[in-house]
């Protein structure tokens, strides 16, 4: 048997398992930087919802944390996997970098709660929060 030939048929199969791997990975981060804005967004919209909310800050950080830890080993198997067609590692390297840009932008919104060590919170015209205990 020759192993060359097998080796070039396992290659189409690696390649659409990576891809595979890649789309379901980057589908998870950005769930889970959903999953991070909705947990607080009752608490960020004093327009839409008035008054003091529950204080989910420290569930949103953690969706954030899981969606930076997957993009970032994301972004690693990019650069490891740099021997695919361009076109993947351009593609990779773009969703990773959108990935990290709206995580970023995330990380600024929930600071300011993050400060706030009770458990409700109301966001105040100013940009300000108002921290209380129930």
């Amino acid at each position: 048997m020759n192993s060359g030939a097998a080796a070039e048929r396992k290659r189409p199969l690696m390649g659409c398992l990576t891809v595979g791997l890649f789309l379901s990975s980057a589908l998870f981060a950005g769930l889970m930087l959903l999953f991070s804005s909705l947990a607080t967004v009752e608490a960020e919209s004093p327009e839409d919802f008035p008054g003091l909310r529950d204080n989910n800050s420290d569930i949103a950080l953690i969706f954030l944390a899981l969606a930076v830890l997957v993009t970032v080993v994301l972004g690693i198997l990019v650069v490891a996997f740099r021997r695919s067609h361009i076109a993947r590692t351009v593609a990779g390297t773009t969703v990773c970098g959108l990935l990290l840009a709206v995580a970023a932008y995330r990380s600024y919104t929930l600071i300011p709660m993050l400060k706030c060590g009770h458990n409700a919170v109301a966001r105040q015209p100013g940009g300000s929060y108002e921290c209380r205990d129930r």
